[in-house]
């Protein structure tokens, strides 16, 4: 299972999205191994056009969705405290997914350099899925 972050999500549904993550993401697709948290769910729809949703949403149907819990809030701020002790500053929506994915021990496909911060500088240990 892979975590789509919402920035390869952008580049499957943009017409002109780089095609080698348009392609990562219809493979995790078709073989059931393509899941989102809540926070990529709620970044997509706020950012969508009503006419893109539907699509947003019958994407998201093929996919596992690992829900966002008290035990995440915890984690998040513990990460947080952590990467600003190291000097990492990174969009929240950014820390969420990362925490959802080191909980659940989920690799995260994603076009987002804030994951690399949060690795190599913030010593997270995420697993990025890297593109060529």
């Amino acid at each position: 299972m892979t975590l789509i972050d919402t920035s390869a999500w952008i580049e499957f549904f943009r017409a002109g999205g780089d095609p080698q993550v348009k392609e990562r993401v219809a493979d995790l697709l078709t073989v059931d191994e393509a899941a989102y948290t809540c926070p990529i769910y709620f970044e997509l729809l706020a950012g969508a056009r009503e006419k893109e949703k539907g699509p947003i949403r019958e994407a998201l149907s093929f996919c596992k969705r690992e829900l966002f819990t008290k035990r995440h809030w915890e984690l998040a701020a513990v990460h947080e405290s952590l990467l600003l002790g190291r000097g990492v500053t990174v969009p929240r929506d950014d820390l969420f997914v990362g925490t959802v994915a080191l909980a659940k021990s989920l690799p995260i496909l994603c076009k987002d350099r804030h994951f690399d911060l949060m690795r190599d500088r913030g010593k997270l240990k995420l697993e990025i899925v890297q593109l060529a």
